[in-house]
């Protein structure tokens, strides 16, 4: 009886008193590849820590939809079987034990050439030299109007060109039209501003004299508006006529023609368009800048006599007969017979960091033409360029700018080493190298090209305050080539005139440079050796501190050679406390001092300034630039931040600041950049959600190119803290190091950011098509030089949109997922699209309609 009380006893002690808890299951997650982002056919591995016998995990899209799941047993590596492109979160379950983390799958990044497009301008409309010609449409009687160059309205120079008809008396349309060069084009471009019309009739003529026709739709505002034609033999109510009368595109064009159709006029007999900035595009090696298409005096070119060898004379007209390219060229005459060594044309123009050179030229009279190219220390380097002596145009490329066929050198650093960029140009016709030993020659000149570096995505980073250098290659992959950091003027600088930069400058700068991006520093923040009443962001306010400032400025510019881009100061309006008290005029004293210093002693560095003006409050920069501080920059910094809503109104806000910008700088642009933007994703006033924040940056990115925009910098990269109520810490496209997702785990936006990047690598801007129901369709030459384009809703609910198209087209989401669509019989696509971009690629896309 006790044996048996005992046996149950210790039974029962095993079933109770003895057995041990269950217990939560250690569950962790990290990183194997930097921030868990992968590329086309990587095996998507993230590091695993668990005590669990096995493990179960799934992955779901940024909608939350669960697109894969999976189990396995316990290891040091978590393989998850998700392959398509895209932004994930992955939960991973142990037990009772939940751990998450995000992961990412891009495209590679292209390691092909930048190349960009080439423009040919036809239609500026400074004179009337371009042969632009008005017709009635007299094939239906009645129509009378007018084509004249109008200094009312313009959207770059000083005129365009207004077509104007009226109906009262019956007729169909009346037109203007051009001859044109020879160009081998792939899309046409230009601006419109109508008060009343809806669309226009759009004609361009082959090389067989047939005519394509077909109808850009306007968006029914009435401010400037740009247009592109990507396709020539296709489009809306698309027709042909005349020539080869096939239908086919047979390249080049020969004339253009835009038509003021009265159907585009309901309840009206008259109405009018004006046009600017017509272009012809065509593929390019690389981006290219134009220092010299003489179709306008504006350009700045103007005639020299060699004064220093007196005795010739000569002159340079604009040539209208036989232009290689628009309406235009420039001859250059000369006459030696009183004496005189040569003439010459020449130029100067905003800092161009040139990676070639290339003009056209024609003359049968020298045998070479003298280049001159100016670098940034004023050094002048001189070679000749060897002609055919042809009486046709031939091309001739420069690669090497301190070298070549006589070269010489002189003045500046005076060393025979190109220092860029280049500010000036002076080609030269030289008596000695006139054919035949006679005493007057001339020669024509055309379409100087500067063949530049492409623009720039880049990104804000805080690599100054305490960020690891390991992020670098992250940024790199994501598609960014410039990033925006500082090295503080009270860190560099502890004792008076001597300048020490901290240790983690030098290894930031260079990381970047070892991973291609291209720095832009800011100089910035007071120093208590100098003006400080109390607090780190006092500005400098006495004569003694601006010089001290200016002086750091020198210093950072001399360290660090590799940094050609330099910012004075960071948002003045709000970062400038103490006696200078924000204001215009004490910025202006600042930069003014900054800007002498640098200029001096670092020529070709690009200042950036312009006290970092937002958008939505330019009062401050209108009394900057009234001040004169347009003087003292190379590039406009704004930061139009937009915490409240989208971007998409941004565009009216960036027209003005440049209308401000030539308002008081003699109707001269100057490069503007967007130094930062962004929206934040906890904390604050505003928070957006994170899928927002994505849709909102890449619709912000897609849209600056298409005012004008040089180099775009995503406000931050990497988020600055775990604080979920601090607005200042939740800016990035990546977690912070300490965030419970993972070291550097992506953000959706890092992925729209990765997408957007490589959809404009080498893109050029080309305009837009209205497809209707208050969609945006921007559209683009992809690098190589093919059209894309990106359509989004500013805002409401989901729509289609129909491709029209001869042949599969490509889609790319917003998160870079690719699909290959083919139109059915009918040739046409349908879409369904909404408020994020969806980019659509084909060089059978016509058109694009929505209901």
């Amino acid at each position: 009886m006790k044996r048996t009380v005992a046996v149950v006893l210790g039974v029962l002690l095993l079933c109770f008193g003895s057995s041990t808890p269950a217990h939560a299951a250690v569950l962790t997650l990290t990183p194997i590849t930097l921030g868990n982002v992968f590329t086309d056919g990587q095996q998507v591995k993230i590091g695993l820590a668990t005590d669990a016998a096995s493990v179960t995990w799934s992955a779901a899209d940024v909608n939350g939809t669960v697109v894969a799941t999976g189990s396995q047993a316990a290891a040091s590596t978590l393989q998850v079987s998700v392959t398509t492109r895209g932004w994930y979160q992955l939960t991973v379950q142990a037990g009772t034990t939940t751990a998450r983390t995000t992961f990412a799958i891009l495209s590679p990044l292209s390691t092909s050439a930048v190349a960009g497009l080439t423009t040919n301008r036809i239609g500026d409309f400074e004179n009337a030299s371009e042969g632009w010609t008005f017709y009635p449409g007299s094939e239906y009687p009645g129509a009378t109007g007018s084509f004249a160059l109008s200094t009312a309205d313009n959207h770059s120079g000083t005129a365009s060109g207004k077509l104007a008809g009226d109906f009262s008396a019956g007729g169909a349309y009346v037109s203007v039209s051009r001859p044109l060069p020879s160009v081998s084009a792939t899309s046409v471009s230009f601006w419109a501003k109508s008060p009343n019309l809806s669309f226009l009739t759009f004609r361009l003529t082959d090389s067989t004299g047939q005519v394509h026709q077909q109808r850009l739709t306007l968006s029914g505002a009435t401010g400037w508006q740009p247009v592109a034609v990507t396709r020539f033999d296709g489009g809306k109510q698309y027709v042909h006529f005349g020539g080869a009368n096939d239908g086919v595109w047979h390249a080049p064009a020969k004339a253009v023609e835009v038509v003021l159709d009265k159907a585009a006029i309901p309840g009206a007999t008259s109405g009018s368009v004006t046009l600017d900035d017509f272009t012809l595009n065509a593929p390019a090696a690389k981006p290219t800048t134009p220092l010299g298409n003489y179709e306008s005096a504006a350009e700045g070119w103007s005639f020299y006599p060699g004064s220093e060898f007196p005795g010739a004379t000569g002159s340079l007209i604009y040539d209208t007969a036989g232009p290689q390219s628009g309406g235009q060229s420039a001859k250059l005459s000369a006459d030696f017979s009183g004496g005189g060594n040569y003439v010459a044309l020449q130029r100067t123009f905003v800092p161009v960091d040139l990676q070639s050179l290339s003009l056209w030229a024609r003359t049968s009279q020298v045998s070479a033409i003298g280049l001159r190219l100016t670098d940034s220390t004023g050094q002048v380097h001189q070679q000749r360029l060897t002609l055919s002596g042809s009486t046709a145009w031939q091309q001739l490329t420069v690669t090497r700018f301190d070298g070549g066929s006589a070269y010489l050198h002189f003045g500046g650093a005076d060393d025979g080493v190109w220092h860029g960029p280049a500010k000036a140009i002076t080609l030269t016709l030289d008596k000695a190298l006139i054919s035949g030993g006679g005493t007057t020659a001339a020669l024509n000149v055309d379409a100087v090209t500067a063949t530049t570096a492409p623009t720039l995505q880049g990104a804000g980073t805080h690599f100054n305050f305490s960020w690891n250098p390991d992020l670098v290659p992250l940024i790199t992959q994501a598609g960014a080539r410039g990033g925006r950091d500082e090295a503080d003027w009270a860190g560099a600088e502890t004792a008076l005139g001597v300048y020490s930069f901290p240790a983690k400058v030098t290894s930031y700068l260079q990381s970047w440079q070892s991973n291609g991006i291209d720095p832009l520093l800011i100089a910035d923040y007071g120093n208590c050796l100098y003006d400080c009443p109390d607090q780190k962001f006092n500005a400098p306010y006495t004569d003694a501190g601006r010089a001290g400032f200016a002086n750091y400025a020198d210093a950072l510019a001399t360290r660090y050679p590799q940094v050609k881009n330099i910012a004075v100061w960071n948002e003045w309006d709000m970062n400038a406390a103490g006696p200078s008290n924000f204001t215009p005029d004490s910025y202006l004293a600042l930069l003014k001092a900054t800007y002498t210093k640098l200029k001096a002693n670092h020529p070709g560095l690009t200042v950036v300034g312009g006290g970092d003006n937002d958008v939505n409050q330019q009062a401050w920069f209108q009394a900057f630039c009234q001040l004169g501080g347009l003087k003292y920059l190379d590039v406009v910094s704004i930061h139009p931040y937009n915490f409240l809503g989208a971007p998409d109104s941004l565009g009216a806000k960036l027209d003005q600041i440049r209308a401000t910008i030539r308002q008081y700088n003699g109707g001269v642009d100057k490069p503007i950049w967007i130094t930062e933007a962004g929206w934040y994703t906890s904390g604050g006033q505003a928070p957006v959600s994170e899928p927002t924040q994505a849709m909102y940056l890449a619709r912000e990115m897609l849209d600056v190119p298409g005012h004008d925009i040089d180099r775009f910098y995503a406000y931050d990269f990497k988020n600055d803290g775990i604080d979920p109520t601090a607005e200042q810490q939740n800016y990035g496209l990546v977690h912070h190091e300490s965030d419970a997702l993972g070291k550097y785990t992506p953000k959706p936006a890092y992925v729209a950011y990765a997408t957007a990047a490589r959809q404009l690598r080498g893109a050029t801007f080309l305009g837009k098509e209205n497809p209707g129901n208050g969609l945006i369709d921007q559209v683009y030459a992809a690098n190589d030089g093919t059209p894309f384009r990106a359509i989004w809703a500013t805002s409401g609910s989901n729509t289609t949109v129909t491709v029209n198209a001869t042949g599969p087209i490509q889609v790319t989401s917003l998160y870079g997922l690719p699909a290959t669509l083919t139109p059915n019989g009918n040739g046409q696509v349908t879409l369904t699209v909404g408020v994020w971009p969806t980019y659509v690629s084909g060089s059978g896309v016509t058109s694009i309609t929505a209901p």
